[in-house]
């Protein structure tokens, strides 16, 4: 059963020129051809990649020697935002009406007696920051510092540098053989239009 009978119709001449050209057509020009050319064909595809493969090299070599140059732009950047902001700050104190020694100076007029300040300071988001002790032998020192408050509050000449002007926090402690009251008033700082 395996061998089975085959019939070729095609004429003797026919069927030679048949086979031959299925044997003989790796032994043809075009086929050496072909396979040149795509061994071309690839040649020419390696050398382009080999070459994008040198230039990728050379730019992370470059890349790498600008990333300490690169590091030292950005602190500067952020430096230079600091300075910005500090510089921002300034104007803004600048731009109020009045001179800031003079309301320094209105703040000490308005200080009642037995009150001292310990410390101020001007932070970027309360903005002056008034830090002080009230004696409590001087009678209501709650009210002592209330009333500092609202007159600060109530003077234009120094309240007009500020959006809002709030009593922070109050507390009363033993100071050696005093009792006294530490306060906090924030005065926060109009922006400049």
């Amino acid at each position: 059963m395996a061998d089975l009978l085959r019939i070729n119709l095609l004429p003797e001449n026919a069927q030679k020129a048949n086979q031959q050209s299925a044997q003989q057509l790796y032994k043809t020009p075009l086929a050496g051809i072909i396979v040149g050319l795509l061994f071309l064909l690839g040649v020419g595809l390696q050398v382009p990649l080999q070459l994008n493969q040198r230039q990728l090299k050379n730019l992370n070599s470059k890349i790498k020697v600008l990333e300490p140059q690169q590091a030292e732009v950005k602190r500067v950047q952020e430096l230079l935002l600091r300075l910005r902001v500090q510089r921002d700050a300034f104007q803004n104190l600048k731009t109020g009406t009045g001179s800031w020694a003079q309301r320094l100076n209105l703040l000490s007029d308005v200080t009642p007696n037995g009150v001292w300040f310990t410390e101020l300071s001007l932070d970027r988001s309360k903005g002056l920051v008034i830090q002080g002790m009230a004696l409590a032998s001087q009678g209501p020192e709650m009210v002592t510092v209330t009333r500092l408050v609202q007159d600060l509050q109530s003077d234009v000449n120094f309240s007009s540098a500020f959006k809002q002007i709030q009593l922070e926090s109050i507390k009363r402690i033993q100071q050696g053989d005093f009792d006294v009251v530490q306060f906090t008033v924030t005065c926060t700082v109009t922006p400049a239009s």
